[in-house]
């Protein structure tokens, strides 16, 4: 039904170019890592793990778990994983003592590339092994990896080892040119070549590094807003990998100074006559309190009525809710009576964004209006006029000559004419699935006309003459309840006895035709007498057969009484009498399949009499 789509809110939440649209979730986070930490795939153990050491989570005892993983000793990435799941989990005595031969090879190589020198580094730094690489020479054999590839997936790993090298100097020498390297998506958003993993491994690394130098962070306000974009935005990561990593890089960017913030709605957009306040969440990246916001900060710079753009209110402070700092309270009492659509200009200290909140008010229609007059207008229209909810007492009458005309006016509850979004009506048959709807347009006075040309119309309703019911609906976003009034019938002749027939109406679905299909008409048979001879010349050798038997009289002395015997012939007999069957009533099908038993008795059985007759000879 049409009104149904009323009772959808179209009022979406929208941010400057200053806040997010949203944060990141944080229990949802959560629970993937904890679904994973029981898995038997090493990588998603340690990015369980690691995940949840993040959001400070309380880890079970995975030492046993451990011991059973499967992983291959001669691929140091997958013993990375299994090293430092052991070292975030307390669990270094569940490891063996042959882990320590792949990390020391892989350094011990001439060819290895940098990501697996960073993980060779990374397991034995877990193991306890200290600095096993050295800063100098480590540091020359990097760059000129570097020159080779100079990705920055690599450089996100080289970030990494001199994190444990002591080399973050050079980190923060280079990490301006990298950012600088980062992609953008539509104008938003900031993200590197190879995705999460990269962006989120180039971020944490580059940022925990200038923190340690005590330097101030190399990200603009601007970039360090559009990379939290692109992690909002990764609201489909469903792995413990891609939570472990959404949520290093969306910590360490939520740590530094100063923080991108989300002002948004929190739970419903609309105020009433009974509820006149909204609630404004106001939190950095991953849901926290702003750090140094203060509550009088929090302001409703003004409210727009979206209708006339007439202001409504002006620099009214935002009180925050009690035990709750992430959530400030918009009382709107003022503007609670002034049903429509309006737009709140918010600031949250130097942070703004803006957010659309319906009033709801009560829409009513009183009366309507019907006319039945000539379409030239030659004779005055017979009017009659309905009262809500009642339906027409009558049943009127309009030829394909008339026109029908339906007026009213839309009022709110304190009686003032309002305008709605959306108004029709809707003409159907009584009997029938066709159905027309009409748009209302409202007058300079704000009351809503609709003009039926019943010869205009007779097209969209297949020219079916006859009883058509008459529904108006009214509805609007900042409505609280829509309005479906069945005003009553109406029957239309359209000059037409029968309706024309036509096509299902395009994007109409229904029952096609019945397809019904008919095989060809079985030929004519030759006459019986054609029938009846070609038979007879059919069983003339079987004829000449018996009358030579009797004139030669069959002996029957030297044919072996035996079991043998018996069954050849009487499969053969058999075979026969088949063949005769088949002439009258059998299909071919059937006759195969009662044939090839019939055929293999009689096979054996004269194969075994054969043998016998050939044995008696021989004597």
């Amino acid at each position: 039904m049409y009104f149904r789509a009323f009772l959808l809110l179209s009022i979406l939440a929208f941010s400057h170019a200053n806040t997010l649209q949203g944060t990141i979730d944080l229990k949802r986070l959560e629970g993937i890592l904890q679904d994973n930490l029981k898995g038997k795939d090493v990588s998603s153990l340690y990015f369980a793990v690691k995940g949840l050491k993040q959001l400070n989570a309380k880890i079970p005892n995975i030492c046993e778990d451990l011991k059973t993983v499967k992983y291959d000793l001669k691929n140091i990435e997958q013993v990375f994983y299994l090293t430092n799941a052991a070292a975030l989990s307390n669990c270094l005595n569940s490891l063996k003592p042959e882990v320590l031969s792949a990390p020391a090879q892989t350094l011990d190589k001439k060819d290895a590339t940098i990501p697996e020198l960073y993980y060779a580094v990374y397991s034995l730094k877990a193991l306890g092994k200290g600095s096993v690489y050295d800063k100098e020479e480590g540091l020359k054999n990097l760059i000129q990896l570097l020159k080779k590839d100079d990705s920055p997936a690599n450089y996100g790993y080289v970030f990494g080892l001199c994190e444990h090298m002591g080399c973050t100097s050079w980190t923060a020498q280079h990490a301006e040119g990298v950012l600088l390297a980062a992609d953008e998506s539509d104008s938003k958003a900031l993200h590197f070549e190879g995705g999460l993993p990269v962006t989120s491994h180039l971020l944490s690394t580059i940022l925990r590094t200038y923190k340690s130098l005590n330097k101030p962070s190399p990200l603009s306000e601007e970039q360090r807003l559009k990379f939290a974009a692109y992690l909002v935005s990764r609201r489909s990561v469903n792995t413990p990998r891609g939570a472990a990593l959404l949520l290093d890089a969306a910590t360490a960017l939520a740590d530094d100074e100063p923080s991108p913030i989300s002002i948004a709605i929190k739970g419903k957009k609309y105020i009433s006559s009974d509820s006149d306040s909204i609630e404004i969440s106001i939190t950095d990246l991953i849901g926290r309190p702003v750090r140094g916001l203060k509550a009088e900060k929090v302001i409703a710079q003004s409210g727009t009525r979206l209708a006339d753009d007439v202001v409504v209110l002006s620099k009214q402070p935002l009180t925050q809710k009690p035990n709750d700092p992430t959530t400030f309270i918009l009382n709107l009492n003022k503007i609670k009576a002034q049903y429509g659509l309006y737009k709140i200009a918010l600031s949250a200290d130097t942070k703004t964004a803006s957010v659309n909140v319906a009033v709801l008010g009560e829409i009513q229609v009183t009366s309507v209006e019907v006319g039945i007059g000539d379409v030239d207008g030659t004779t005055s229209p017979k009017l009659t006029t309905i009262a809500y909810p009642n339906k027409l007492t009558e049943k009127l009458q309009a030829d394909h000559m008339q026109k029908v005309s339906l007026k009213l006016s839309v009022r709110d509850k304190y009686n003032k004419p309002v305008l709605v979004q959306q108004a029709f009506v809707r003409v159907a048959p009584v009997a029938g699935t066709e159905e027309a709807i009409f748009v209302a347009e409202p007058d300079n006075t704000k009351a809503y006309k609709v003009e039926l040309n019943v010869g205009a119309i007779a097209k969209h309703l297949r020219h079916a003459s006859g009883a058509h019911s008459l529904t108006l609906y009214l509805g609007d976003s900042a409505a609280a309840a829509p309005v479906a009034w069945h005003l009553g019938e109406i029957a239309f002749n359209f000059g037409r006895d029968q309706p024309e027939p036509a096509a299902a109406p395009q994007g109409r679905r229904g029952p096609l035709a019945e397809i019904a299909h008919q095989f060809r008409s079985a030929e004519a048979r030759p006459a019986r007498v054609v029938s009846d001879v070609f038979a007879a010349a059919c069983a003339a050798p079987l004829l000449l057969l018996l009358l030579l038997w009797a004139k030669l009289r069959v002996n029957l002395n030297n044919m072996p009484l035996s079991l043998s015997a018996l069954l050849f012939h009487a499969g053969l007999g058999g075979s026969l009498a088949l063949y005769g069957v088949l002439w009258l009533q059998l299909s071919m099908f059937e006759t195969v399949r009662y044939l090839l038993p019939l055929a293999g008795v009689t096979f054996l059985a004269g194969h075994r009499l054969l043998r016998r007759l050939v044995s008696d000879k021989a004597r």
